[in-house]
């Protein structure tokens, strides 16, 4: 059975033009999808978005996402603004969305979202072979434990956290039933077709590092004892002042903890500092864990630039033969390359061999290692491929 993967998007302002104009130019490239995904960003009215798409598309399960300042499609890198549409049609598989709201545990949260996009997808007692997240920042790690909870721990989780564009809260994510602005919001796929993924920093440690000896929930306290915002202005040579956001003038230089070696080289999960508080700590984008040995990354605007396409050629090198993919780029990496942008996206669209994808950029990226562990970072890219064998 032939699938499809195609995408859409829109600059227009007004939020029915975009969406409709998004849904037009769509179904000149797809038939009716099994599955859609948008992206958009934080000035567009989410329910004229989410009334307008369950019009036009009543029987096709979705998940919607905010997105900081544009994405990029294989059209290339839209700046700014707009809203992007990405569907596959897959007679065959099965798909299912969830959206559901944070108030109580996150561990029950997740495990009752995952459930219910599973059951959504009719695929009850089935674990999928992917599982798209997007929650709302602030407890991703939790998240991925529910997770995991119901579906075991080699399920590939790829995701990116909702995003807006100055760090104000403005994020939202939504589906055909349910909308919020804190929570998590899941797709679940069963496609018909080969997946394979990939999920990468483009960084690398320095000699320098310090073990995390007190750690609040997000904040880093001390590192080997002393005020971690000490110890990081010394290894990056700078002063900042305490409440301001430094997310800038930290992302080519974020924290780095090890997660195993391939072909002896380390990997490492990121995390990225956001401000200095009021106590000389360094409050972060990912959580660490007490005891966690933090290694000094360093990473330059060109490996920014170049990694997005090495990342997808990553998720099965050669062997590549797409029908569509998806992407998460930082939104963190993407403000620091801003003006270089469209080049992501020309190596990302070679890496794809042409063929449709989308990629918002957003504040906390998910995705599974080589050696199999799901888990959280910052400053990464993640991707995903849909192949034929």
């Amino acid at each position: 059975m032939a699938m499809d993967i195609a995408t859409s998007f829109s600059v227009l302002n007004n939020s029915h033009d975009a969406i409709v104009d998004a849904i037009n130019k769509l179904d000149e490239k797809i038939a009716p999808p099994s599955l859609l995904l948008l992206y958009f960003s934080e000035d567009y009215d989410y329910d004229v978005l989410q009334l307008t798409l369950n019009k036009y598309y009543p029987n096709t399960p979705f998940l919607a996402c905010s997105s900081c300042q544009g994405f990029m499609t294989e059209d290339g890198y839209i700046n700014g603004r707009g809203v992007a549409l990405w569907a596959i049609n897959d007679i065959v598989g099965a798909y299912g969305t969830s959206i559901v709201s944070s108030n109580g545990s996150i561990f029950d949260i997740a495990r009752q979202a995952i459930l219910k996009a599973i059951n959504n997808s009719g695929r009850l007692g089935e674990a999928p072979t992917l599982i798209l997240l997007h929650a709302t920042p602030g407890c991703e790690e939790e998240v991925i434990r529910g997770i995991e909870d119901v579906v075991g721990k080699n399920i590939a989780i790829i995701g990116g956290s909702a995003a807006d564009d100055h760090v104000q809260g403005k994020w939202r994510i939504f589906n055909h039933e349910q909308q919020t602005q804190q929570g998590i919001g899941i797709a679940v796929f069963y496609p018909n077709c080969e997946v394979s993924f990939s999920f990468h920093s483009g960084y690398a440690a320095t000699s320098y590092s310090a073990i995390a000896t007190k750690v609040q929930g997000r904040e880093l306290i001390e590192l080997n004892h002393q005020p971690a915002a000490d110890i990081y202005q010394q290894w990056i040579q700078q002063k900042f002042e305490a409440n301001s956001s430094i997310i800038n003038e930290s992302s080519l230089n974020p924290l780095g903890r090890l997660v195993g070696e391939i072909h002896d080289l380390p990997y490492f999960k990121l995390a990225h500092p956001l401000m200095v508080t009021k106590t000389n700590g360094l409050k972060m984008f990912a959580s660490i864990i007490e005891g966690e040995r933090l290694y000094f990354m360093t990473g330059t605007n060109e490996r920014l630039i170049t990694r997005a396409g090495r990342v997808v050629t990553a998720t099965n090198g050669i062997k590549l033969n797409p029908i569509g993919g998806l992407a998460i780029y930082c939104a963190g990496c993407m403000l620091k390359v801003q003006q270089r942008m469209e080049e992501v996206a020309l190596f990302m669209k070679i890496a794809m061999h042409d063929k449709s994808f989308v990629c918002p950029f957003t504040f906390g990226e998910q995705g599974q290692f080589v050696t199999g562990e799901n888990a959280h970072g910052n400053l990464m890219i993640s991707a995903v491929v849909f192949h034929r064998d």
